[in-house]
């Protein structure tokens, strides 16, 4: 086992050696603020947000930032930052709404939280609930109400004498939220340990080196934006590029201009990508692979960009477990066997043990389909502050996923179902209780099933099944605009049908595996 002196010098060794070998590099290109920033530069900004953190606003290792925002250069100031300091980041996904907001900050109690103008309205109940919040304006103009903004922190200049609480190894750096079975967020906790094993899973699975330059496109509340290709790419020397949020013709004129060799994205970006007008005069060659993550991609997808000559594959991970989890080991494979493996989510990455079990956790043969284990040096610390949800899905060290998959005679696996009741849409886990409860509420339903469904643009997307009460009525508008005034409108169902009535198992619960034969078909 490492010791925490050892794994302490060893992190804050990795900030020295990247400014003192290559501090003259650019690390990031901020696009949208046409802002660049070198290792040195970088180095610099996280000294200031830690000196103001704990000497202006009396933090201390174990504490808790915050970010109700889109994407921008404070996040990464602050993820350098905690190496030194111990304080912890925490990132919330700002689509998701005030309630959900609230209940997250209520539970982690943040001492800070950096918002964006776009999110202002979002937080402003936070500011009557919670005073002793420190709110610090990072996008957009400042609030009256607040003491500083982003500019006074990186103007803030520490005492000489300043002593930073190194954190250990299994200290947490960072709170990444997913959602339970119910839909309402838990945070998952990753050590210093978890990321750091992320970032060398990649770099020697992937092959990415200081020569290479990461487009980073999908939101820094999400996991993926972090440890698969940014962190990983400064840590050898590269170059990323940030932009606020993502959009099609923007990314284009990146790529274009950039010349990015990385890129993790989701079928819905790479759709939109593909449906723009500029994607045909795009020269995509740069790259020397694209990889698809948060579910499976539609082959006519992929070929769409196998035609452009760039291999778009599939990959696989989660925040509990990773994500450096799964992906193609696409220099070791022909582009006969690429094509051949299209719908695999490859084999697994460095340092990750991985099992197949059937329903009493007893290993399957290969071939055969089973739940999907995992356990390693990548896999998170449990749920913050929420034992009973930690222990629901980690036994005897190993994470159960909750996915079921299937590996064949070569060594692949495929994800062949899930086990929990979720579907994603656009790159992001729905689940369906939270917005039956919703619509569960309305006085003229009786009972309500909600299932994701095949969606060109999206992945999947909500079908609500609807039983209404004897002698009711009501119209597929009604409940549209019942759901849409409760819930963010990536959760609101796009396709609503009533039913005489829903199937049930023999302990009368509704049965899914039945519910999606019948009904799993586009359309009301």
């Amino acid at each position: 086992m490492f010791s925490t002196t050892l794994i302490a010098n060893m992190l804050e060794g990795i900030g020295s050696f990247r400014v003192h070998f290559f501090g003259n590099r650019e690390a990031v290109y901020d696009y949208d603020n046409q802002a660049h920033y070198t290792y040195k530069d970088m180095a610099v900004r996280s000294d200031r947000l830690g000196g103001f953190l704990l000497e202006e606003l009396r933090l201390t290792k174990g504490d808790r930032v915050a970010f109700v925002s889109e994407n921008a250069i404070p996040f990464l100031d602050c993820f350098f930052m905690s190496y030194c300091s111990g304080i912890v980041m925490v990132t919330y996904n700002f689509l998701l709404g005030k309630s959900n907001l609230a209940q997250m900050v209520g539970r982690e109690e943040p001492r800070v939280i950096f918002y964006s103008e776009r999110c202002r309205e979002l937080i402003e109940d936070l500011r009557e609930t919670h005073p002793e919040i420190e709110f610090i304006s990072i996008i957009g103009k400042r609030d009256a109400r607040d003491r500083y903004d982003y500019d006074d922190i990186m103007d803030y200049r520490s005492s000489e004498d300043l002593e930073y609480d190194a954190p250990g190894f299994e200290d947490i750096q960072m709170l990444i939220h997913t959602g339970g079975t119910t839909g309402e967020p838990k945070a998952a906790m990753l050590s210093y340990r978890a990321l750091f094993f992320n970032m060398i899973s990649q770099i020697l699975t992937c092959e990415i080196t200081s020569k290479d330059s990461a487009l980073v496109v999908l939101p820094f509340f999400h996991t993926a934006g972090w440890n698969i290709s940014m962190m990983p790419t400064l840590l050898t020397g590269g170059r990323v590029i940030i932009t606020t949020t993502f959009d099609s013709e923007k990314t284009l004129r990146i790529i274009r201009e950039e010349k990015p060799t990385l890129m993790l994205g989701v079928e819905t970006i790479y759709l939109a990508l593909a449906a723009h007008s500029d994607f045909s005069r795009t020269d995509f060659s740069s790259f020397r692979w694209l990889v698809s993550g948060a579910a499976p991609i539609k082959k006519r997808t992929l070929q769409r960009y196998w035609e452009k000559g760039v291999w778009l594959l599939n990959g696989y991970g989660m925040t509990e477990i990773g994500p450096s989890n799964m992906t193609q080991p696409i220099y070791e494979m022909t582009p006969e066997q690429i094509r051949k493996k299209w719908n695999s989510v490859g084999k697994p990455m460095f340092f990750n043990n991985v099992r197949i079990v059937d329903d009493d956790g007893v290993d399957v043969p290969t071939g055969e389909s089973g739940e999907l284990l995992f356990r390693g040096w990548l896999t998170f610390s449990g749920y913050w502050r929420s034992d009973e949800q930690t222990e629901d899905i980690v036994r005897d060290g190993w994470v159960y996923t909750g996915d079921i998959a299937r590996k064949d005679k070569d060594g692949f696996y495929y994800i062949i179902g899930r086990r929990k009741n979720v579907y994603i849409s656009g790159g992001e886990n729905i689940y369906p209780a939270e917005i039956e409860s919703v619509i569960d509420r309305h006085p003229d339903v009786a009972i309500v099933c909600v299932i994701g469904v095949p969606d060109e643009d999206w992945g999947e997307v909500g079908k609500a099944l609807i039983v209404l009460k004897p002698n009711r009525t009501v119209s597929k508008e009604e409940i549209r605009q019942f759901a849409t005034e409760r819930l963010p409108c990536i959760k609101v169902p796009r396709y609503v049908s009533f039913i005489e009535e829903l199937p049930k198992n023999s302990i009368d619960k509704v049965d899914l595996q039945i519910v999606n034969q019948l009904y799993r078909n586009t359309g009301e």
